[in-house]
């Protein structure tokens, strides 16, 4: 039968309609996150690249990371279960949480008990529960913020995850507003700096991506050790090498340390200090050579990242921003 061409024309456009609705997309790339398209409450991509879905908002969150508690408050998010950690910041609304285990011992049994909708979990700490997560059904997504952009993704992600997106946006802004703040603050001057990690066994250098040096990073530093090769299975890390820190002769020497005091001066007089060309270096002639707290640049910050750009800068800066 021969279609008439008002006929005709109306089956071409239902056929077009139907083509365009079903191109539509149906993840998180065009939705923010959210996976409203295709029905989901969140399609995202975490920290070993897996994309993780939820069928609907969390209400059962189990988090195995304090170091991530502070986000989840910040998101105004509630959750069930947490592990613990000695030197790590628990909010009090989160005190009462059902505990399970250390954060480096966590019971997984007791986690799986819970019965969460989503498990919030460090991806170089909690790795190995992923298999046993996955056969019960329980979704986990895998953070890793160590870099001021790490924490401001994370934070993101997580206010995706309790729908509060505004309200850690406004907490991101705040963060970047504290620190342009300071940096107005301060001499228009680069400064050509290196940060030593020294522990028991061994003595390296902080690339960029380490905490401290992501912060000095923020400051505007100049870090001599940027591009350097890496440790293998110590991303942040390079070689240390006496000879190398000569040629570059930086004018700020940072310390970042892990493990015992006594035995971390012993290492460092031993593989640095006690070098002869120590004394010649620029920083160690003007007496510019600092150590750094733990607190604040081995335990990753988080949203006190702006506290630990002040740090660095007040050591250098004191007449600026006070002792």
């Amino acid at each position: 039968m021969k279609l008439g061409k008002p006929v005709l024309w109306i089956v071409c456009l239902l056929f077009c309609l139907a083509f365009a609705a079903g191109c539509q997309p149906k993840n998180a790339a065009t939705t923010g996150g959210t996976a409203a398209n295709s029905g989901e409450w969140l399609s995202v991509q975490d920290a070993t690249g897996e994309t993780v879905r939820l069928a609907k908002k969390p209400e059962r969150v189990v988090v195995l990371s304090p170091s991530l508690l502070e986000f989840v408050d910040a998101a105004g998010g509630n959750i069930v279960g947490r592990a613990d950690a000695g030197k790590s910041r628990i909010p009090d609304r989160f005190q009462s949480a059902e505990p399970v285990g250390h954060v480096y011992n966590v019971n997984i049994e007791k986690v799986v008990a819970l019965k969460p909708d989503l498990v919030l979990a460090n991806k170089n700490q909690h790795l190995k529960f992923r298999d046993i997560l996955k056969t019960n059904h329980i979704p986990v997504l895998y953070l890793q913020p160590k870099t001021y952009e790490d924490v401001k993704e994370a934070l993101t992600l997580i206010g995706k995850v309790y729908g509060t997106t505004d309200l850690v946006q406004k907490k991101a802004a705040a963060m970047d507003g504290e620190i342009a703040a300071l940096r107005a603050k301060l001499p228009k001057v680069q400064e050509k700096i290196v940060i030593l990690h020294a522990t028991p066994s061994n003595v390296s250098v902080e690339l960029d991506n380490s905490i401290a040096g992501s912060t000095a990073k923020l400051l505007g530093f100049t870090n001599v050790a940027s591009g350097g090769k890496a440790i293998e299975g110590r991303p942040d890390k390079t070689p240390y090498s006496m000879e190398a820190l000569v040629e570059k002769d930086p004018d700020v020497l940072f310390i970042t340390s892990m493990g015992e005091h006594g035995k971390i001066e012993a290492r460092l007089k031993k593989d640095v200090q006690g070098n002869p060309a120590w004394s010649s270096l620029r920083a160690v002639r003007t007496g510019k050579v600092y150590v750094l707290p733990e607190n604040l640049f081995l335990l990753n910050p988080g949203l006190k990242y702006p506290e630990a750009v002040k740090f660095m800068a007040k050591d250098l800066y004191p007449e600026v921003l006070g002792k």
